[in-house]
């Protein structure tokens, strides 16, 4: 009974606070303010789901369309609902149903917390109420969100299914991997690691029985089936088993010249124009059809050009944008404080990544906006500190095996998705990595709190 009410505290203090911040923007800065740079484009394409009753988008020639191959479906379905129950098409609908399902995304993360220790519920499910990476984020319409909602699902299935291998937490799993990956590709891969690590862990848990293997094959296979639609049709139009053709883009136009400007200090914007014209030359200017041929085409200019940039400014690019992403304000994404005139991070001078930083952080050209974002950085910094902390607690302190085996598989999840954005730098990038971050927040109160409790016992004793 204290659990669920408890629970139901954190779901409507959650979506409290995300339903003022999204009234708030709107109120106060218009529906421009819940809209980032791709949203027009989901927009669109969520108009023309349900017009054409398909995922596709304009081929450049009036009443004519082809099918959309650089995103996933799911988000675009998300957006059509909101369009066909409301009779529009504009983003604060979609910004707060966001926020309740982030607000259920606080749940998920307390109950996964409360799978290690039951102490740690209440603690972790309030840090995820009043995450600003978590609440800024739900107001964007973008498929961080909603993408973020089906990995806090994945992670609770997983954890039930370690401490109890049972039908329910495998179908669960499948469930969250295959709307998962049909929200961002992105996670296609984790689900082949988890296949084989959750048995491994099952087996280092002493609890391996035959049946472990069926939940694996049955989860893998759910998620197999909820891409079919795509895969079949990639098969049949584009004679591949890809699921997007955005990696060439991806690759080309971001990767490769973040690995340039580790290497040399050229700015992005300048590195990417080095790319395209670079790709361009090699092409000859003739691009195929298939866009799945065209991503290929570009993911090899851009990976030849950093294999002969070199390994090590690669990795230093990689270790800068983790860096980055793990240790970047979150303000800085809320319109209020993003919408400042200022020089943008990519387009600030410097010879190196370090000289951008500093210059970003200490020279800004807008001093607001360099106030919000040291004040801000320092007070991430001291959570952060909390956080390594905390988690430090969970591995090493008098904790379970099975909690120690969990908090593992959390961090080797946080290294997946910092190797997966790459030197690409933004808060919102490590929204998936947030459940950890709440859990080694709950572990570090628990701490602090039992330490000041053993403080004032022996000041009594005395």
């Amino acid at each position: 009974m204290i659990q669920s009410r408890a629970l139901w505290l954190i779901f409507a203090a959650a979506l409290l606070v995300r339903f003022a911040y999204t009234l708030g923007l709107y109120a106060t800065m218009g529906g421009d303010a819940l809209q980032a740079e791709d949203s027009l484009l989901y927009f669109q394409l969520s108009q023309l789901f349900v017009a054409e009753g398909d995922f596709v988008r304009g081929s450049g020639i009036a009443g004519s369309f082809v099918p959309e191959t650089e995103r996933m479906p799911l988000y675009i379905i998300w957006l059509a609902l909101h369009q066909i129950l409301s009779g529009l098409s504009e983003p604060l609908f979609p910004a707060l149903t966001q926020g309740a399902l982030d607000a259920f995304a606080c749940v998920l993360i307390a109950r996964t917390a409360m799978l290690l220790d039951p102490r740690l519920l209440l603690p972790a499910g309030l840090f995820a109420v009043c995450n600003p990476t978590q609440i800024v984020v739900s107001a964007m319409i973008l498929t961080d969100s909603l993408f973020f909602f089906f990995v806090c699902l994945m992670l609770f299935a997983a954890v039930q299914w370690l401490r109890q291998p049972a039908w329910r937490w495998a179908l669960l799993l499948g469930l969250a991997l295959g709307l998962g990956v049909s929200t961002r590709v992105m996670l296609l891969p984790a689900v082949v690691v988890l296949a084989i690590l959750l048995p491994l862990a099952v087996v280092w848990l002493r609890r391996f029985r035959p049946v472990a293997i069926v939940h694996v094959l049955a989860f893998v296979m759910i998620c197999a089936a909820l891409q079919a639609p795509i895969l079949v049709r990639n098969i049949s139009h584009f004679d591949t088993v890809q699921l997007t053709s955005q990696g060439g883009a991806f690759s080309l136009l971001w990767v490769a010249p973040l690995v340039l400007e580790a290497s040399n200090g050229t700015p992005h914007s300048e590195g990417a124009r080095l790319m395209q014209a670079r790709h361009e030359q090699e092409i000859g200017g003739a691009e195929p059809d298939n866009p799945f041929e065209r991503s290929a085409l570009m993911s090899a200019t851009a990976w030849r050009a950093i294999s002969e940039i070199g390994f090590g400014a690669a990795a230093k690019a990689w270790l800068i944008g983790g860096a980055i992403n793990l240790f970047s304000p979150s303000a800085i994404l809320s319109p209020p404080v993003s919408t400042l005139p200022r020089t943008g991070f990519y387009d600030t001078a410097g010879d190196s990544k370090v000289a951008k930083l500093t210059a970003f952080l200490f020279s800004n050209d807008n001093p607001t906006y360099a106030w919000v974002l040291l004040l801000s950085l320092l007070a991430l910094l001291a959570v952060r500190a909390a956080q390594l902390w905390g988690l430090g607690v969970g591995l090493l302190g008098r904790t379970s095996r099975e909690t120690r085996l969990i908090l593992a598989l959390l961090l080797l999840w946080t290294l997946y998705i910092l190797l997966v954005n790459g030197p690409i730098a933004s808060p919102k990038y490590r929204l998936p990595i947030e459940p950890l971050s709440a859990i080694s927040a709950a572990f570090a109160f628990l701490s602090a709190r039992d330490w000041l409790r053993r403080r004032a016992t022996r000041r009594r004793a005395q």
